[in-house]
């Protein structure tokens, strides 16, 4: 009796001490606590076990290492291990004026608009794996005969230095403006000649490196197969798109997913590049772009372009050159009993863009560009000639800025002259 009375004083006491005794899984102070001052949760105890008694835990397994950080310009990251996840949203409002002169047949245009609102996310896998998703919702994101707001979807492999795999739907890597985020232009929009002759995105798989043979990014390339048909859309022809960019940089490494010398460096950088591609059965007037033809068969075109980019002590220049040929100028056929002639849209066109920083927030620029048709192409393709200069007031780098810019246009004789003013607003966060 005397034996059995003590047995079980030692076990309600071994049990109390333990119960008192802080729960702790052998891990660092340290690493309770993850980025920004957010604590993790600990490893709790399995509920099945009973009230008072302690799960058994494994002190020699660590628990994996969270992070959560959010700044603006950086969006918000997840963190863990070799896992992460990237949250960003942009949005852009535009405001323009269109204002004719006498003689021109543009039309008067007074607009306020939600020019872009998007959404950014991208990741980290392992196995050298990383993702990226880009939707668009504002009117102007979307194609109007297919409202889809799908941008980019894409994975890359970056295993090895001289050659990375890339699949999935993207912007095509032909020319610089195209390629150049409009959250990171230098002005409101786009030149005339890279809106016509650009190579939009499309479905496909490229092989690139940015840093070939490893000369510090003197020497980039990119080659890609691609659907040819643009974003969105369910391939009907039989041919296939294909291009390839080079890229020289011989004094160093350029940014050229930025426009302007933002950061006012002191190196001179220097970037000579070019374009080809060829897209078999396109069935859209700007090739991977617009409204897709009626007519089966699709034209095949040919695309060239060139360019130059320097940057100087917060000086940046750029100037492009493109051309597009069709096979042929227009097919005719007949759609639904009546007969239908569509044509190709062959041109070509350049700008050159010139920017300087006169305080580390305050950038004026000017471009000066031409777009011409070539052949008995569209006649609604018409010569346009722009002429302008514009400021940008820098508040948190591109990621909060206020872009104006004021354009003549014209035929390139002088005549159906308008003026265009514009006014931009961007927040991405």
């Amino acid at each position: 009796m005397v034996l059995r009375t003590l047995a079980c004083c030692v076990v309600v006491t071994s049990t109390w001490s333990f119960a008192e005794e802080p729960f702790d899984a052998g891990l660092p102070e340290e690493a309770t606590t993850g980025a920004g001052g957010l604590t993790e949760a600990l490893p709790q105890p399995d509920a099945g076990v009973p009230p008072g008694v302690a799960a058994p835990v494994d002190a020699g397994v660590e628990a994996p290492k969270f992070t959560l950080s959010a700044k603006l310009g950086e969006g918000v990251t997840f963190r863990s291990g070799d896992y992460s996840l990237n949250l960003r949203g942009r949005v852009q409002v535009q405001a323009m004026a269109l204002v004719p002169t006498e003689g021109s047949t543009a039309t008067r245009a007074n607009t306020l608009t939600v020019r872009r609102a998007r959404l950014n996310l991208k990741g980290e896998l392992p196995y050298h794996l990383s993702w990226a998703l880009q939707l668009g919702f504002a009117g102007n994101d979307l194609e109007a005969d297919a409202p889809n707001p799908l941008r980019d979807f894409y994975v890359t492999w970056n295993r090895w230095r001289d050659l990375s795999v890339r699949g999935g739907q993207m912007k095509v890597p032909f020319d610089v403006q195209r390629v150049v985020s409009s959250a990171n232009l230098q002005m409101v929009d786009r030149s005339a000649a890279t809106l016509e002759l650009n190579l939009d995105r499309d479905v496909g798989l490229v092989l690139f490196s940015d840093d070939l043979f490893g000369w510090g990014q003197r020497l980039r390339y990119a080659i890609g197969v691609w659907q040819g048909d643009g974003r969105n859309r369910i391939g009907t022809n039989i041919g296939l798109l294909y291009s390839a960019r080079l890229r020289f940089s011989p004094f160093g490494a350029l940014d050229d997913k930025l426009e302007g010398d933002l950061e006012r460096s002191s190196k001179f950088r220097l970037a000579i590049g070019g374009g080809v591609a060829r897209n078999i059965a396109s069935n859209r007037p700007r090739s991977t772009s617009g409204t897709p033809f009626k007519l089966p068969g699709g034209f095949d075109l040919t695309h060239a372009t060139g360019d130059v980019h320097l940057k100087w002590y917060g000086l940046s220049l750029l100037g492009e050159l493109y051309w597009r040929q069709a096979d042929t100028d227009s097919r005719t056929g007949t759609v639904s009993g009546a007969t239908l002639t569509e044509y190709s849209r062959s041109g070509w066109g350049w700008f050159v863009q010139a920017g300087g920083f006169v305080t580390p927030w305050l950038e004026f620029t000017g471009r000066y560009g031409d777009l011409q048709p070539l052949g008995m192409t569209d006649p609604t393709f018409t010569r346009t000639r722009e002429v302008g200069g514009g400021a940008n007031f820098f508040l948190f780098k591109h990621d909060l800025k206020l872009q104006a810019d004021y354009f003549w246009l014209d035929d390139g004789t002088g005549h159906n002259g308008r003026h265009q003013v514009r006014v931009i607003a961007q927040l991405f966060f």
